[in-house]
């Protein structure tokens, strides 16, 4: 028979320190990764709008925008030529072409661009619609306007950018000029951005990992200090639940002590002492024997269940609580039938059964019938006791099954008497219900048969 597994234990603090630090890192490279990209795109747009602004303030300074609707006139070449000059000489450019409205290249720093159209660039239908573009990059030599740049390059990565060429009256771009640039000192200075962004990202991601794991591990220790304090106090609740049970438990045994010896004491004869000294004994007996099985569990050790014959432990139960129903008038009627022995243990049994009759005693106050059936279930692995009186009934606020409450109609009643025993007959695998009749009320209790186990 293969061993039970046992659940692994849920360690909150490992789980939430690794949750938190999968957390913590997610969101630090999400963060860094938006404000890289925000950083370098917006450094790198700036940088193309001021040179944007450059090639405007050259148009009108040497009022080039007549000559691009017709740059094959004869007095258009020498400000087209200035023009495409000061382009060629900013700063970092290494290649620059400038396009006419058409699309077809009317200058360009590489001769063999000169007259060429490049069909497939969206970027350069944006820029005559009037916007500032820049891409950057490695170079791209699958891209037609990057043939031969690569060389020009040597491989580093380089700044695209084009950028409108408006008319006198600002109105509709004329041109485009398309320069590629070898920014170092911008591609260094966005570099130190990214990494102070990273490193920003990591610090403040550090700080708080470090920040979690300090408050986590605080909770940790303050509750298993509750903890701690919890146990203490179910100890504590423990033995409280141990003196009371005993309180309620010896209370019948001492009665039928008291009353055995007081009438021992009264009677001349011989033979009714000895009745009554026999009497005393048996139930010292049986009291040590359940104050023995009750610190045994509540010491947390293995009580062994053995093979209880319920009808002799009625018949004991009965006894005792004899003087009790004799000074309220009220007399016993038990019909028992061939049961099969129930597993338990009897001290524990025999105190639920006797807790359930010393009840039914108590309900009566000017006289009356307990009747006690003892026979099978209709559940055949199930041996049923039915304990039935002729008091008052059940009140509405008393529960007729379910879990043990603490409910007592008597006046100095603590309730103990029913709670104890559905908790021992919940723990022997039985079932005790309370049901109320024309005639009083009916206790019902059902015990596995040893039979059935």
């Amino acid at each position: 028979m293969a061993a039970p597994s046992v659940p692994r234990r849920f360690v909150f603090a490992r789980w939430f320190m690794s949750l938190s630090l999968a957390c913590v890192v997610a969101s630090a490279v999400g963060t860094a990764v938006v404000l890289s990209r925000f950083l370098t795109e917006h450094m790198l747009q700036r940088d193309a709008e001021v040179s944007a602004d450059f090639i405007e303030s050259i148009v009108r300074a040497e009022r080039t925008w007549g000559w691009f609707a017709d740059p094959g006139r004869d007095d258009a070449r020498r400000p087209l030529d200035s023009f495409f000059n000061h382009v060629a000489q900013m700063p970092g450019v290494v290649r620059a072409n400038v396009y006419q409205r058409d699309g077809t290249v009317l200058w360009s720093s590489d001769a063999a661009m000169i007259g060429r159209r490049f069909a497939g660039n969206p970027e350069l239908d944006q820029a005559f619609a009037g916007r500032v573009l820049v891409e950057y990059g490695d170079v791209d030599s699958d891209k037609p306007e990057h043939m031969a740049l690569d060389a020009a390059t040597g491989g580093s990565r380089f700044m695209e950018a084009y950028l409108p060429v408006w008319d006198a009256e600002r109105r509709e771009v004329i041109g485009v000029v398309e320069i590629y640039r070898l920014p170092q000192a911008l591609f260094r200075a966005v570099d130190q951005g990214v990494r102070l962004v990273w490193m920003s990202s990591a610090a403040g991601a550090l700080l708080l990992y470090l920040a979690l794991a300090w408050l986590v591990r605080r909770a940790g220790r303050a509750i298993r200090e509750q903890q701690d304090r919890l146990v203490e106090a179910e100890a504590l609740a423990a033995i409280g639940a141990v003196a009371s049970a005993v309180a309620h438990g010896i209370r019948n045994p001492l009665a039928s002590i008291r009353s055995s010896a007081e009438l021992a004491a009264e009677e001349a004869s011989p033979e009714a002492s000895r009745e009554g000294f026999a009497d005393i004994v048996r139930e010292v007996d049986r009291l040590e024997g359940w104050v023995r099985d009750l610190l045994l569990q509540a010491r947390g050790e293995q009580v062994v269940p053995q093979a209880v014959a319920l009808l002799p432990l009625l018949q004991a139960s009965l006894r005792s609580l004899a003087p009790l129903a004799e000074r309220r008038g009220v007399r016993f009627d038990i019909a028992a039938h061939d049961v099969p022995p129930v597993s338990g243990t009897p001290g524990a049994l025999a105190q639920a059964i006797e807790n359930i009759l010393g009840n039914a005693v108590e309900a009566m106050h000017d006289g009356g019938a307990v009747s006690v059936g003892l026979g099978p279930a209709e559940d055949a692995r199930m041996v049923e006791i039915r304990i039935a009186d002729t008091g008052p009934g059940l009140p509405p606020g008393l529960p007729r099954e379910g879990p043990p409450t603490f409910f007592s109609t008597k006046a100095r009643g603590t309730g103990l008497g029913l709670a104890l025993a559905r908790r021992i007959i919940g723990g022997h695998g039985g079932s005790l219900a309370l049901a109320s009749t024309p005639r009083g009320t009916v206790a019902t209790i059902r015990l596995p048969a040893v039979a059935a186990r």
